[in-house]
């Protein structure tokens, strides 16, 4: 903007926008900037600190009987002197608890069908799935043929566990990420994990007999058997005879080049994908250099980190036991008081999973009577779905998904066919 001076000469002004930004106010902002992330960062570390377990000092637990004592090694397996059983199941449940609460919490809420309470809409498909086997309401119901004569035991797991979750200084992170708060542990909750086991190793939705009942129409009856037989002449079963080898169809029984096949494109959608299988084997000691047998065991889970196994070594003290001491090593089930895999230095054991048949396809009449049962789905930031299952007299039932002729259950029975 310019106008005449009284001197006639022209002075010049100008009207300026916002001030500039100098440097100083940049280096202050930036120094604002990075005292912001260095809080945040700091902020982080120590609530990830604070949810870690405590592994030096003293602890005072509610209901011991006697001081125990928890040793940990360079790999981090824990020992567990106690006085006796209840305090040693006191003792494992606060170590569970400090180490490996949100994979207990996965294992109840797998088995349940809860995990759309932690995370939300995604998971709810998945509830549906398990929900429908009711498995909280039947534990329920039958809490005390689940604990028999280890309930005090079990109580004792569960306040450990409890006790182990509240001494932590910040939740574990996981729920910090989910918003989301750790619900106390019940001595239902430890049956739970025990059953989520049953969905890991066995065939919950019966499968394999719908795929059979599939194939049955478009098959020669003797390819048909050679698919679905059981066994070998291999086995060696506890009870009753092994089934037997198969019977190979002769030529004349099936012509390969007569039957209806995918072409090669669609052949690739049906690729085999690696399925998991686990073996056990042992040595004689009269095989060994100084006598003593072998066992080995392996599992074949899926990996997963943290693994789903936990080292420990539990000694305590039991009139039953041999010297008048238990002392068992092995792997531990984080929600359950129990070495599952493992040796009491006088035998070593391991075990591996073999499919068993719990599950069965009926068609029942449309009058069939049926029973409702309304189960409250929770999802995170979602109303809650009233998930209604439906049972006959056989059990829980559920539509067969390609056929309006017959219907499915998951578990020993089927629901009325449509």
């Amino acid at each position: 903007m310019s106008d005449n001076s009284p001197n006639g000469r022209v002075a010049t002004r100008y009207a300026f926008g916002p001030p500039y930004v100098t440097v100083a106010r940049l280096k202050r902002g930036a120094l604002a900037l990075l005292a912001l992330v260095v809080l945040l960062a700091l902020s982080g570390w120590w609530l990830l600190h604070a949810s870690l377990a405590k592994l030096d000092g003293s602890v005072a637990l509610p209901g011991l009987s006697a001081p125990v004592k928890i040793e940990r090694d360079a790999l981090g397996t824990v020992t567990i002197d106690a006085a006796n059983a209840d305090d040693m199941a006191r003792a494992l449940g606060y170590v569970h608890a400090q180490e490996r609460y949100f994979e207990m919490d996965l294992m109840r809420r797998t088995s349940a069908g809860e995990l759309a309470e932690l995370f939300g809409p995604i998971a709810l498909k998945f509830d549906e799935q398990h929900r429908v086997h009711r498995m909280r309401a039947r534990i329920d119901a039958h809490l005390d043929a689940f604990t028999g004569a280890q309930h005090e035991q079990l109580q004792a797991y569960t306040e450990g566990v409890n006790a182990g979750l509240a001494a932590l200084k910040a939740r574990p992170w996981p729920y910090l990420l989910l918003r989301q708060r750790p619900k106390p542990w019940t001595l239902a909750d430890s049956a739970l994990v025990g059953y989520a086991m049953y969905f890991d190793l066995q065939d919950s939705q019966d499968q394999d007999e719908y795929a059979l009942w599939k194939l049955k129409p478009h098959l020669p009856d003797a390819l048909f058997k050679l698919l679905a037989h059981d066994g070998s002449s291999w086995d060696a079963p506890l009870m009753g005879d092994a089934l037997g080898d198969a019977m190979l169809p002769t030529a004349d029984e099936v012509d390969l080049r007569k039957l209806p096949a995918p072409s090669r494109s669609e052949a690739r959608a049906y690729e085999e994908k690696l399925a998991p299988g686990s073996n056990d084997w042992a040595v004689d000691g009269t095989l060994t250099k100084d006598g003593r047998a072998i066992v080995a065991d392996d599992m074949h889970l899926g990996l997963r980190a943290p693994d789903i196994w936990f080292r420990a070594r539990l000694r305590y003290a039991d009139a039953r036991a041999q010297g008048g001491k238990v002392d068992v090593a092995g792997f531990s089930l984080p929600g359950l008081p129990a070495i599952i895999v493992g040796s009491n230095t006088h035998v070593a054991w391991g075990f591996t999973d073999s499919y068993i048949d719990t599950a069965d396809w009926k068609a029942l009449p449309k009058d069939a009577p049926l029973r409702e049962h309304h189960e409250k789905i929770l999802i995170a930031g979602k109303p809650a779905e009233d998930f209604v299952v439906r049972e006959s007299d056989w059990a829980r039932c559920c539509t067969m998904p390609t056929t309006a002729a017959r219907s499915r259950c998951a578990g020993p029975a089927t629901c009325p066919a449509r």
